[in-house]
């Protein structure tokens, strides 16, 4: 007798899903048998005899790519509940009277077949599969987008894709820890459990896997390429990690195999309104697709793949057109990899994940929408943001499990930050740089979720380990001094705050001497501390400091210098010290008309505060002479109506009227 398939997983590890509606699905001998060779092409089964269950379920798999087997009797309910979900992409009907059942399912196009035999079931659905698997055209590519412009309509701001962009970097560059690969194989012979056909692949691989056959894997039709595009889709930050010797190995291969003239390529694809949208707001931006792109060369095949797909709904054939151009520094390679294809019958131009692009149009041809985009140039400067960013990653040589953490802490994937700061305090606890940078790691993540107390605790096991470790005098422990005291200013505790940053400005002036940019900045942290603690004059007294420090030095451009100056005069001006006041005000604006064009913003709010200084020191004559200069400003660069215009005038009306009164 067959056993119980057990039918339930708490995650898919494939972008394919094969839900069994059915009463009796769990019942029949036959059908359960089915269900075990049926995972032969869907992995992940999930099968329900309440049809209630089923449809919420479905609709809650939104991150699912799903394959629906239901019975005749409750199709009928079960599928115009379900048939318009983007994430539902094909229905086959299983029932015992298929000529009464065809009637109905003419007016659903996702339903791909009405049948009454088992075994041709398998069949269809297999066939079918191997398509969708072939061109991946049904799979979600994911996409991160950047914006040179000021559009909000985008789901990830410019720094998230970096972040994302460091993410991919380091994993197709790090080195491969020893137990990776034996991880990855673990876990999937977990996920493959009674799916022969599929253990059977992975004891393959275990056994026979190379670096040189990196390529030759991620287009075989197995367990690799289905679970590496859903870890890429959904962020697995897990599988991702176990994926790095093959994720570094492909990169690799392309390296030695990347294209050496421009080429045009193409992509077939299946989106929804939403990511169409999405596209199309990207026209003239920067996106990322973070997947393994594989694009062919005949414009004519691409448009047949998409007119052979049934699209309804929310759906929309999409043809992406490619100009690739090689000769673009530090973009990310791409190449023809037909001769390490496993189909090598197979024309395919792959692009290694994260590769970004320009798109440059979208257009209507027929039912298909043709987006035009182009690899990016590293003239471009927002693409040499993005660049620089990656390249100020020291990483020490290479990027490894420090570099990882700290950009998952980045983008605040703190569970998976610890994981790597954790494995790195098992494997290197004599590494003393590797030790504290984990230490300091857990204090900044602590930081970020606002648990200060013990953010506090890592660091000053960090400070610990570098006395231990260091001279008195290496900025490295003024550094630590200066995290413990910005963190005591986040818990209120000012006192212990000035006490650190006294410690780490001590430290600086020995290792640096008493006119450095550090230096200067540490007073501008103390002065800061004490003017929350409303001790102004003390705040001034440091402010100045941090200024002569400025002046002296050039360490900072002017704009920074008078924007300490107005600050200087501002709490002069609130504790009415105004002959201070004025004098930090005008030396402000010195500055500020020396480097801004005539009627700069910053000119004028400055001379509005020395008008009102004067005014509220009684020279209401000085403070008319400044109103009115701002007066003839406004004349010339603001229309009548403008706001600031009245406001003005308000301003110097107050002040005739108070000198008649005088007078």
């Amino acid at each position: 007798m067959a056993t119980q398939l057990t039918i339930v997983q708490p995650q898919n590890l494939e972008t394919f899903m094969l839900i069994w509606l059915d009463s009796l699905v769990n019942k029949s001998e036959d059908n359960i048998d089915t269900k075990i060779l049926l995972r032969k092409t869907i992995n992940r089964l999930v099968a329900f005899e309440d049809m209630d269950k089923c449809i919420e379920y479905i609709k809650d798999q939104d991150e699912e790519r799903i394959v629906l087997i239901v019975s005749g009797r409750l199709g009928q309910q079960a599928v115009p509940a379900l048939h318009h979900l983007a994430h539902l992409i094909a229905i086959y009907v299983y029932c015992g009277d298929k000529k009464r059942h065809e009637i109905w399912t003419k007016e659903y196009i996702k339903i791909k077949g009405v049948i009454d035999d088992l075994k041709e079931l398998i069949i269809q659905i297999q066939i079918d599969q191997t398509k969708r698997n072939e061109y991946k055209i049904d799979e979600p590519i994911p996409i991160s987008y950047y914006t040179k412009t000021k559009k909000q309509n985008l789901t990830m701001n410019n720094d998230d894709f970096i972040s994302s962009q460091l993410l991919l970097d380091c994993l197709s560059r790090m080195k491969p820890q020893s137990n990776e690969r034996e991880q990855l194989i673990r876990l999937c012979k977990d996920e493959y459990l009674a799916n022969e056909i599929g253990l059977n692949m992975i004891r393959d691989f275990e056994e026979k896997y190379s670096p040189d056959r990196a390529i030759w894997w991620l287009t075989r039709e197995s367990f690799v390429c289905r679970v590496l595009n859903k870890a890429f889709q959904v962020t697995n930050i897990d599988l991702l990690y176990y994926f790095n010797f093959f994720i570094r190995d492909v990169r690799k291969q392309l390296e030695l195999n990347k294209s050496s003239s421009r080429i045009r390529t193409y992509r077939a694809q299946i989106m929804s309104s939403k990511e169409l949208r999405l596209l199309k707001l990207s026209i003239g931006e920067i996106i990322s697709i973070d997947i393994f792109l594989f694009t062919i060369p005949s414009r004519e095949r691409a448009i047949q793949i998409l007119q052979e797909s049934n699209v309804c709904h929310d759906l929309k054939r999409v043809l992406i057109e490619i100009d690739a151009d090689p000769s673009h520094l530090n973009m990310k390679p791409f190449g023809d990899v037909t001769s390490l294809n496993y189909f090598t019958d197979v024309e395919v131009t792959l692009f290694m994940v994260g590769t970004i692009f320009h798109p440059v149009d979208i257009s209507e041809e027929n039912d298909i929408t043709v987006i035009q985009m182009e690899t990016c140039c590293e003239e471009d400067p927002s693409v040499k943001t993005i660049l620089d960013a990656i390249n100020a990653q020291d990483y020490e040589g290479k990027p490894n499990l420090l570099s990882l953490g700290y950009i998952l802490s980045k983008m605040k994937k703190f569970y998976y930050a610890e994981k790597c700061y954790n494995q790195l305090l098992k494997e290197m606890p004599d590494d003393h740089y590797a030790m504290v940078s984990c230490y300091q790691g857990f204090g900044t993540i602590a930081m970020e979720k606002q648990e200060y107390d013990v953010s506090l605790q890592w660091y000053q096991k960090a400070l610990d380990a570098d006395k231990a470790k260091l001279k008195p005098d290496d900025p490295i422990i003024a550094s630590d001094y200066n995290t413990l005291a910005d963190i005591h200013v986040k818990k209120g505790e000012y006192t212990q705050a000035i006490e650190s940053y006294t410690r780490a400005l001590n430290v600086w002036i020995a290792a640096f001497g008493t006119e450095h940019l550090k230096v200067a900045k540490c007073y501008n942290k103390i002065g800061i501390t004490y003017e929350t603690q409303e001790k102004y004059l003390d705040a001034i007294d440091y402010y100045k400091k941090t200024v002569i420090i400025y002046h002296k030095t050039r360490c900072v451009g002017y704009p920074e210098i008078a924007k300490l100056y107005n600050h200087i005069a501002s709490i002069y001006a609130s504790i009415d010290k105004n002959t201070q006041a004025l004098k930090y005000f005008n030396a402000a604006l010195k500055i500020l008309t020396k480097i801004h064009p005539f009627g700069h913003p910053e000119v004028v709010r400055t001379m509005k505060n020395i008008a009102a200084t004067h005014e509220a020191s009684g020279n209401a004559k000085e403070a008319l002479v400044q109103f009115e200069t701002i007066a003839s400003i406004h004349r010339q660069l603001l229309p009548l109506n403008h706001p600031d215009v009245a406001e003005i005038t308000d301003k110097m009306q107050r002040i005739f009227a108070q000198l008649n009164k005088n007078v």
